[in-house]
């Protein structure tokens, strides 16, 4: 397993220089939150790549800004809007691809959608095919918003895509759920690939691990029964921790954590 932490963290600062907040403090593997359509064009993405090679740092994952929009795209009977939202995402499979980064999350379907859940799967394995043609693994997120931040919805996508289907499980969005870690982490099973985590207590849902007193012990033991190879990943919003410092302890925290 290899940890590292996310840009995200410091939004609404601008990605690069999120980014090099995390490099200049000698963190080896990041995932990039892109934000915004400029993001995407190729002057940007061209100097990510330069950065990324100067501090010589790896990507674990992309996060695309238009999540808020992907029942828009992908959980819908109107063929255009489909087809566009299809051309989009293969524009972040090439970036990952430049990036080196593996692995693209999706959020997916909102929760009060009522477009069939069977059919938005069906659209969800035509992207991971896609995806595949770049080399790209597509991910479904438990986002409490959306479909698949409930464990029934995460069996139910399993038996709609006959289990070719990968997940990001996600520590704060299950505490605004109201999910309890060990009925997700059922729910998911072997197919968990890539963790964002976050430890919750008196200061907070969302904060450091180390920070709370969240018990990590379930994730731990299933992580090793499904000898777990992806990565994990510290994401917060920017309230939830004073300075980088305190991502860094963290980081520590992690590491001694998954040992």
């Amino acid at each position: 397993m290899r940890l590292g932490i996310s840009t995200a963290c410091f939004y609404p600062e601008q990605t690069d220089q999120a980014l090099l907040r995390l490099q200049q403090a000698d963190v080896p593997l990041v995932e990039i939150f892109l934000n915004t359509f400029s993001e995407l064009g190729d002057a940007f993405v061209s100097r990510l790549q330069s950065q990324l090679a100067q501090y010589g740092t790896n990507v674990s994952q992309l996060h695309p800004f238009s999540s808020a929009m992907e029942t828009f795209f992908f959980a819908t009977d109107y063929g255009p809007r489909y087809e566009d939202g299809l051309a989009l995402y293969r524009h972040y499979f090439s970036v990952c691809r430049r990036l080196g980064a593996s692995r693209l999350v999706l959020h997916g379907q909102a929760v009060h959608s009522a477009y069939p859940f069977e059919l938005y799967c069906s659209h969800y394995s035509r992207l991971r095919r896609e995806g595949r043609l770049y080399g790209i693994e597509v991910l479904q997120e438990n986002v409490v918003r959306c479909k698949t931040g409930y464990p029934e919805q995460v069996r139910q996508m399993r038996a709609y895509t006959g289990d070719d289907v990968g997940f990001v499980l996600d520590t704060k969005q299950l505490r605004r759920a109201g999910v309890p870690l060990p009925e997700m982490l059922q729910a998911m099973g072997d197919k968990i690939r890539h963790i964002h985590i976050s430890d919750a207590g008196t200061k907070g849902d969302c904060l450091p691990p180390g920070d709370g007193t969240e018990d990590f012990a379930p994730l731990v033991q299933h992580l090793a029964q499904i000898r777990f190879s992806g990565d994990c990943i510290i994401e917060l919003y920017r309230d939830g921790f004073g300075d980088i410092h305190d991502l860094l302890r963290g980081l520590a925290c992690l590491k001694a954590l998954f040992a």
